[in-house]
């Protein structure tokens, strides 16, 4: 009766059948294996309805483990499940775990795809290291919600990305899904971005909580969108890849990185904003990565990242585009026009102010009054009026400059000055941004019948969108082939032009290289082009007619 619960058979003087052992924890604690001789012997188990189920004995240590046979590149082996010990590893625990590496590791029919012996390896690899260098061995899912739960901070400075820098990355780190339509973001004064959430009426979804509320109402792999807007979208966010996102992010490679950016070969630019986003990551998850961190595997010298040869981008057309000065007399006259039709106010001011000092669209919509110091008023920390003080919150290279009140510049703050004269706009000029919008109103600015201080600060009360005066110069001109940003180069390449360097031009165009002026801002067109070769063609002593005597 014994034999039978033990399911062994006893030594006898009659021919012996292979010893089976019943997938019971009475049978396998109870059985004594006779080694003869052998360091260890196998034992298979019978009724447990796992296939090849043993049980392995060790003469040295007295100690007994669950093995599986399995059959992976046409090669047998087999895998320690674990080691028996009554009470705490028995057969519940043994088919518990077989059965979650069957799930992982074969498929529908059973077959062994992966082999769960390097599987196994390579867990107690991580595991060792991570005790003995203090890693935490997070995924990319995981390091991408603790990247935006960081807020979002830079790769090499203090401080956060812009506003705008966050929504960017966020395309390709956990957008194309209903959660950045629950985000909206600014920058405080000191140009760090900061993210606030909405409630979305186009899904009728209420407003997150947090980033944990966020990931939780939108885990990986749900709110995918296919289309915004009538557009197609390509892919998925790295937070939402089925297999990128379940890599760890210390074991990432270039290798895995370019195939997960090839794989819907994406355009130049597209794939340097995807690496840029990646290693802002990466480099937010250095910390978890303990001191003998690998190298960097995002860098564009480990991604052999190639410049772009030839830029397919339907804006690079105006890379090499400037404005000729009659052109911009035009536009000049045309945007005084439109203030004096009282349409678009504050928009055609600003592409005005554009014109007159060279900088960017971004830095003057975001000027408050306060930052202009008339004739007069020398209180800010150059200590000399008639200037517009620039912020270095709102500037690109975060280093405070200012403008130079000028006899255009003077021209722009009088036709601002005389807007608020106009009955419609008077409650504007409560608003401390140099150019706000008219798409906000008083009512709009209330909280509980208040005006609430918050939302008058705020970007929803400054100008942001300026394309349908555009659109009306363009009308009012027949100007076609120009955009906004031009103004800067056509600035930059006047300021050269009439101060006779770049040395000297940088000062007034902020910016800190005089190579970046002369490669990307001092723009020549056609004609000056060609009145360079004639110049030079004059300059030479030789390559004259040919005049032979008779």
């Amino acid at each position: 009766m014994i034999n039978d619960k033990l399911g062994v058979e006893l030594e006898s003087t009659g021919p012996q059948k292979p010893i089976e052992l019943r997938f019971t924890d009475y049978s396998i604690n109870k059985y004594k294996p006779n080694f003869k001789g052998k360091k260890e012997i196998k034992v298979p188990i019978i009724d447990s309805g796992i296939k090849g189920l043993k049980l392995k004995s060790l003469k040295s240590k007295g100690s007994k483990f669950f093995i599986q046979n399995f059959w992976f590149n046409n090669v047998s082996d087999y895998w320690t499940v674990g080691e028996f010990r009554k009470g705490i590893f028995g057969i519940k625990e043994c088919q518990t775990k077989i059965v979650a590496i069957m799930k992982t590791h074969t498929d529908d029919n059973g077959l062994w795809i992966k082999s769960p012996k390097i599987t196994a390896k390579q867990q107690k690899q991580r595991i060792s290291k991570a005790e003995v260098e203090n890693r935490q061995m997070i995924t990319i899912t995981t390091a991408i919600e603790r990247f935006y739960k960081a807020g979002c901070p830079k790769m090499k400075r203090e401080g956060t990305l812009t506003g705008k820098s966050i929504m960017d990355v966020s395309l390709h780190l956990i957008g194309k899904n209903k959660r950045t339509a629950h985000m909206e973001h600014d920058d405080d004064v000191y140009g760090n971005g900061h993210i606030t959430f909405r409630p979305c009426k186009q899904f009728n979804t209420k407003k997150p909580e947090s980033w944990d509320d966020l990931f939780e109402k939108f885990p990986s792999g749900h709110g995918i969108l296919i289309e915004k807007n009538g557009r197609k979208l390509i892919g998925v966010s790295m937070y939402d890849h089925p297999v990128f996102s379940k890599y760890l992010i210390e074991e990432l490679t270039p290798g895995l990185i370019n195939s997960y950016l090839d794989e819907h070969s994406p355009s130049w630019g597209t794939k340097r904003k995807m690496i840029y986003a990646l290693q802002c990551v990466w480099h937010n998850s250095k910390k978890y990565m303990g001191r003998n961190r690998p190298l960097d595997p995002t860098t564009k010298e480990a991604l052999e990242v190639k410049s772009c040869g030839v830029s397919k981008s339907k804006n690079s057309k105006y890379n090499k585009k400037k404005n000729t000065q009659d052109k911009m007399e035009v536009m000049w006259t045309a945007f005084q026009q439109i203030n004096h039709e009282k349409k678009h106010p504050f928009q055609a001011e600003c592409y005005m102010l554009e014109m007159a000092c060279g900088k960017h669209h971004t830095e003057l919509s975001k000027l408050k009054k306060a930052d202009v110091y008339p004739p007069g008023k020398f209180d800010n920390q150059y200590g000399i009026d008639n200037i517009i003080v620039l912020p270095s919150g709102t500037i690109k290279g975060r280093e405070e400059n200012y403008i130079t009140i000028t006899k255009p510049v003077q021209i722009v703050l009088d036709m601002i000055e005389n807007l608020y004269k106009r009955p419609e706009l008077m409650q504007y000029k409560f608003i401390p941004w140099l150019f706000p919008t008219t798409r906000s109103s008083s009512k709009s600015w209330l909280i509980d019948g208040q005006i609430n201080q918050t939302i008058i600060n705020s970007k929803k009360t400054r100008i942001r969108d300026t394309r349908e005066c555009w659109k009306t110069m363009e009308a009012m001109t027949g100007i076609r082939g120009s955009v906004p940003r031009l103004f800067r180069k056509d600035f930059g390449s006047k300021s050269v032009a009439t101060l006779g360097s770049s040395s000297t031009a940088i000062k007034l165009t902020g910016h800190t290289k005089t190579s970046t002026l002369d490669k990307h801002y001092d723009i020549h067109d056609k004609d000056q082009i060609r009145e360079y070769a004639h110049k030079v063609a004059d300059s030479f002593t030789w390559g004259k007619e040919h005049k032979s005597k008779i």
